[in-house]
């Protein structure tokens, strides 16, 4: 019996150990709970659906592992928990629910209130304008910096918003181009939005995504005014590997010398995100960057610097040419585990950033398919999808204009629901994989689809076993070097 049927099943034999005259509890397994074997006798349930992990090991981690592990022709298995102990973390973390709980309808509801309220999500490019010429940019040939009348209609339209919802937050993430060119566009507009927010008591958060080619002193003091917080930055390796990746359009000046003493000025004041992307030409150089980060002390507590590997592959048509030298997903999970593991162990922290693929579970997908998630051009064009601005026909508006939210770009977006896909609706990983990129189902986008399924069915209990091990060794005391006293 799936977990849509509310038939009664017939009893479940008595599993071994089992006391006699103990009747069975009124609970199964839930559908979305894994078992990962850890090693060394011990084991870990994780659910997807509420991100609950609970380790166990010696008999309990045996006896629960048989129950939870046991499935016979499609039905859940009723269980018996024989210990009061352990029952209410079963419960607590969803690992057991009620027998007759839907539990795909419950996840479904939730996606849908959560996506319908989400919060207000903005992606502004102040201009498509950029300094570098990366040869694997996903952005063709747009061009345009936003002007002031596209940046009061902007104002006009995050007040009209505003005033006519309720939002716990508004985020904002600078993008480009290279957002740093419009710095003016940039104060301008956050000098706005943070005003509306202080009026409003609404919370307010900002991050620039950017090539750090530009961190000048100047420019970090109006990215603090601006109340920036957060910077993602890209690096592709040691200088000569990154140059030759990331030139400058005008040559000369090296990127990766520009970079590095941008960072010198950000780390410390900023939460940076360091992105280095990797395939098989610059994989194996990775590792002399960590070393000269633990030299420069970036990866100290405190410092907020956080340097995550991400795998190169082809975003848009612009930049179809990656996929020659694209790490397969096994190399590329292999490596990047190799990496969490040095790191986490010159900086523990990192184990809680989800920066490096902790699995969890997804309120919805991201802000094309959230009800208040909006992407602006310079130009003044309304997207909903960062990786389809290149597409003048998959705009959903204009910021001059009446936001029409039945248009068909728009109700694309809004009609769009992994609960009406077959294959995801029966899959045990749909809370933390929602169905993968929206824009990928949308365009069929059939590789990455299948990598995405990859991904979790072949790599997110390791993931998890590597996160969980990780953790444990953090939180490990320190050995006692004193003689113990009587």
């Amino acid at each position: 019996m799936n977990a849509r049927q509310s038939t009664p099943e017939p009893p479940a034999a008595k599993p071994a150990g089992v006391r006699a005259g103990v009747e069975p509890a009124q609970h199964r397994v839930s559908r979305y709970t894994h078992v990962v074997p850890m090693g060394k006798g011990r084991g870990a349930l994780y659910n997807t659906r509420t991100g609950a992990i609970l380790v166990l090991s010696g008999d309990v981690y045996e006896n629960v592992r048989r129950q939870f592990s046991s499935r016979c022709a499609g039905r859940e298995r009723r269980i018996y928990v024989d210990r009061d102990d352990l029952t209410p973390h079963l419960r607590l973390g969803g690992f057991i629910v009620e027998a007759g709980e839907d539990e795909l309808a419950g996840l479904r509801e939730q996606y849908e209130l959560a996506r319908s309220s989400s919060q207000f999500l903005l992606t502004i490019i102040p201009t498509f304008a950029c300094n570098l010429a990366c040869d694997y940019c996903f952005v063709a040939s747009k061009r345009g910096t936003m002007s002031v009348q596209v940046q009061d209609a902007v104002i006009d339209f995050v007040r009209r918003r505003l005033q006519s919802r309720t939002y716990p937050s508004l985020s904002v993430d600078w993008f480009g181009g290279e957002p740093t060119l419009a710095l003016s566009v940039i104060e301008r507009l956050s000098r706005a939005f943070t005003q509306m927010c202080e009026d409003r008591n609404v919370r307010y958060a900002a991050q620039v995504i950017t090539n750090g080619t530009r961190l000048s002193g100047s420019a970090v003091e109006i990215l603090e005014r601006s109340r920036v917080t957060r910077l993602q930055i890209t690096l592709d390796g040691a200088a000569a590997v990154h140059d030759r990746r990331r030139p400058h359009r005008s040559g000369g000046e090296s990127s990766y010398r520009q970079i590095m003493e941008g960072l010198e000025r950000v780390v410390g004041r900023f939460l940076v995100r360091l992105r280095i992307n990797v395939d098989q030409s610059n994989a194996n150089g990775v590792w002399m960057l960590l070393d000269d980060f633990e030299r420069r002390g970036w990866l100290s507590q405190g410092c907020r610097f956080y340097p995550y590997l991400a795998r190169l592959s082809p975003l848009t048509d612009a930049c179809a040419s990656v996929s020659q030298q694209a790490c397969s997903l096994a190399e590329y999970q292999t490596l990047s585990a190799r990496w969490m593991r040095r790191l986490a162990r010159l900086a523990p922290d990192v184990i809680y950033q989800p920066l490096y693929q902790f699995p969890e579970p997804k309120l919805y997908n991201c802000g094309a398919v959230g009800a208040n998630g909006f992407v602006f051009t310079p130009s003044g064009d309304i997207h909903k999808c960062g990786l389809m601005i290149d597409e003048p026909r998959e705009a959903v508006g204009r910021v001059d204009q009446q936001l029409d939210e039945d248009s068909a770009a728009a109700q694309k977006w809004k009609n769009w629901n992994p609960f009406d896909l077959p294959e995801c609706r029966e899959c045990s990983f749909l809370p933390s994989c929602l169905g993968g990129c929206p824009r990928n189902r949308l365009l069929g986008r059939k590789v990455e689809l299948r990598e995405n399924c990859r991904f979790f069915k072949e790599h997110e209990r390791r993931l998890l076993r590597l996160h969980v091990n990780l953790a444990a060794r953090a939180l490990k005391p320190a050995r006692r070097t004193e003689a113990p006293q009587p």
